[in-house]
Parts: structure tokens; C-alpha cells; sequence
């Protein structure tokens, strides 16, 4: 079978090669990929810039597919069954973070396109844990996001809490961003969200997704219209989905005494925070990073729900022979979630 892969570290090195069919052992699957989508890590690992990899690996970690075999001591799956895939492949089970049910945390945690062979080929072997059933409502390419889904419902509603009728700002209308918006406003929320110039079509989109308010801080102050928004209090939640000082900044100028902000974007080098504010208006501050088996069944209930549009966002779909085409795409931002599409199996 064919696969994209990082081939080596630096810069480029990416590649499409022959690629072992992989075969399960026991506790584990075979998923027979149907779509698979292209994840800001993804552009990092090929643009060098992301430093934890281990080539020579196949790249992708967001996919859903169907079952295609089953290893010793599987119960509950069937070849057939259709599939959304976590990204954790395997973790060590007994540190304390396994322990406690917070596998994502995991020193030794085996990532599908990161530690080893991911989804941008034709099969992937991972633990059956890994799998969540699809039902017929649910279409693949809406499944394949199912991960970034995950990683918003876990941020949202595990690092954090969310109420119905809270307000709560997002800054960055990325696809985490959106999720974390259409996540939200499934849990009765109404959604403020920030972005720029470059963002105009992806804040349209959150507008057709039903969000209160949308604000190019180009043109408007943000911490002025979320003051007029909000009758002053401030907002009781802000999202930051960009991965920055200014956002940062934003977030805890617009969040409301006693409110909660969560730091999902990744600015890739220290940035500074103020602290006295921090203190001052009793702000909680949380991160989050991947997700756990409890987030991934409550973004599949969304998903089966109908309460999120994961295809509202797919703005390209290709081939993986196009893969080049999907990652420049990417790295211009001039669309928001592409797909690859596995090559056809002989």
C-alpha cells in the first residue's frame, strides 16, 4: 500500500512510499481508512518546526474508516463496523496519569502519525479501546474530525465547565476554534467569536453556524464589543485558539470576574501573562491538550445528535496523491479542514 511519510527531520523530507500492510495482534484492529484529515501538526511535522516525531513515519491522525480485521481477544467489533479513531495507539496503563483515566497525559503515549505509522494510507492497527462505533447518521468525512471535536468537548467540559445561557469568546476561527464555538453553543452557550481580515470567509461560516456575534478586530475594538456585549461584566468564558500574546491579552481583558480561560492555541515560544490581572479577577486558567475516551463519546453524541456540523468545515476534499496541493492549502490558510482520500486498494 502507499503512504505519505516523513522520511527524516528538517524541513521537507516527505514522501509517498510503499508501505508494509500492517496486521493486528492481540487487542487490536485494522481500520480500513475512508478519509483522513490534514492537522496543523501535519504542516509542522513537514515544514520541520515540530520537533517531536519519529520518522521514518506516515503522517495523519485524524480519520475514520471501517473495521477490516480484528486481533485475538477482541470482543464488540465486527469486520464492517463503521469507525472514528482516536489517535492514542497504545499507552504505558500504569503511571498515574493511566491510572486515573487521563491516558492523554501519558509519557509513553504511542500517537498514530507521530510515534508510529498514521492514517494517511490505507490501514491503521490500533488498540480496539481506540475505536468508537458510527452510526449510519453519522458520514465519514464528518467522522474524520471527530478528533479535533474531541479535543474542544474535552477542553470545554472537562478542563473547564460550561452552563447554559454562559457567554463565552473565542479567539481564533481556526477549526479548533469553530469547534470550540459549535461545542459551546451545543451546551446552550452564545458565542462571540474574534478573528481578522484573513479571516472573513471563516468567520462567515461561524455565522451561518448560528454564533451571537462575530468581531474582525481589524475593524472593531474587541474589548469594546465585548463590553457592550456582555451589559460590562465580560464574557464567562474565553477561548484562546490562536496561540499568542495579543489573544492571550484579549482573553483576559474580555473574560468576567470569577470566569474561566482556556488555553487550547499553541504559540510555540513563552508568552508573557498578566498575573496581578489574573489574581485580581479571580480568572481560572486552564490548558488542555489531546483527549480522552470520555470527551470522545460525548463528540460522537454530538455528532449522532446532529448538535455539530463537522462537514461545514471541510473546505477541500483530494486525493492523497494530492497531498502537496492539501498542505499548501494548509500553510496559506486559504481553506479551513482538508481531506485526503486514500488510494484505491487492488
Amino acid at each position: 500500500m502507499k503512504g505519505l511519510v516523513k522520511t527524516a527531520k528538517g524541513p521537507g523530507n516527505m514522501a509517498i512510499q510503499d508501505v508494509d500492510e500492517p496486521l493486528p495482534g492481540p487487542g487490536q484492529v485494522r481500520v480500513r481508512v475512508k478519509w483522513t484529515g490534514i492537522c496543523g501538526t501535519d504542516v509542522h511535522i513537514a515544514s520541520g518546526e515540530y520537533f517531536y516525531y519519529f520518522p521514518p513515519v506516515v503522517l495523519g491522525h485524524e480519520f475514520a474508516g471501517e473495521v477490516d480485521d480484528i486481533g485475538e481477544g477482541v470482543e464488540g467489533f465486527s469486520v464492517g463496523d463503521r469507525v472514528a479513531v482516536e489517535p492514542t495507539k497504545s499507552t504505558c496503563g500504569k503511571c498515574l496519569h493511566c491510572e486515573e483515566g487521563n491516558y492523554n497525559r501519558c509519557e509513553e503515549r504511542d500517537i498514530a502519525g507521530v510515534v508510529s505509522h498514521g492514517a494517511f494510507t490505507n490501514y491503521v492497527v490500533t488498540r480496539a479501546t481506540s475505536l468508537h462505533k458510527l452510526s449510519d447518521s453519522v458520514s465519514f468525512k464528518a467522522a474524520a474530525l471527530s478528533e479535533p471535536l474531541a479535543v474542544c468537548v474535552h477542553g470545554l467540559t472537562e478542563q473547564c465547565s460550561i452552563s447554559e445561557g454562559d457567554t463565552v469568546l473565542v479567539v481564533g476561527p481556526g477549526t479548533i476554534g469553530l469547534c470550540c464555538a459549535q461545542v459551546a453553543m451545543a451546551h446552550g452557550a452564545r458565542v462571540i467569536i474574534a478573528g481578522t481580515s484573513r479571516d472573513r470567509d471563516r468567520l462567515a461560516l461561524a455565522e451561518r453556524l448560528g454564533v451571537y456575534r462575530t468581531v474582525n478586530v481589524e475593524d472593531d475594538d474587541l474589548k469594546k464589543s465585548v463590553a457592550e456585549l456582555t451589559s460590562g461584566v465580560g464574557v464567562n468564558m474565553a477561548v484562546e485558539a490562536v496561540g499568542g500574546a495579543a489573544p492571550s491579552r484579549a482573553c483576559l481583558e474580555a473574560v468576567r470576574k470569577g470566569g474561566q480561560i482556556l488555553q487550547v492555541g499553541l504559540p510555540g515560544e513563552p508568552v508573557a501573562v498578566d498575573l496581578t490581572l489574573l489574581a485580581w479577577k479571580e480568572i481560572r486558567l486552564a490548558g488542555t491538550f489531546g483527549q480522552k475516551r470520555s470527551a470522545w463519546k460525548s463528540a460522537i453524541g454530538l455528532l449522532e445528535a446532529g448538535k455539530v456540523d463537522m462537514e461545514a468545515m471541510v473546505s477541500d476534499v483530494l486525493s492523497l496523491s494530492d497531498w502537496e496541493a492539501g498542505f499548501r492549502i494548509m500553510e496559506r490558510g486559504e481553506g479551513l479542514k482538508v481531506l485526503l482520500e486514500p488510494y484505491p486498494i487492488h
